[in-house]
């Protein structure tokens, strides 16, 4: 089985702006080793979303960086509580 190349979203906006300029898909398919199927599908999505439709999941990288400060702010909240609660201790000695 032939493994499958992976683009990068400039490639692939590479590859549609040359069908959109009247290219032959063939030729196209050929230069890049890409089936007429993704040529098309990366037309669709372009057409739809400019290059951001390349990108796997765009929110990702925002999601994970609200997770990651979620999880510092549980941590520092967490820590600030046991500080508390060993002062409040320390203060009744």
């Amino acid at each position: 089985m032939e493994k499958r190349k992976n683009f990068t979203s400039k490639i692939k906006a590479e590859i549609v702006l040359s069908l959109l300029r009247g290219e032959d898909p063939e030729l196209i398919s050929r230069e890049y080793g890409v089936t007429l199927a993704d040529i098309n599908l990366w037309r669709d999505q372009f057409i739809e979303s400019g290059t951001d439709g390349f990108k796997r999941k765009p929110d990702d990288s925002k999601l994970s960086a609200a997770e990651r400060k979620i999880g510092q702010l549980q941590m520092e909240l967490e820590l600030t509580k046991k500080k508390n609660e060993l002062a409040a201790k320390l203060k009744r000695k």
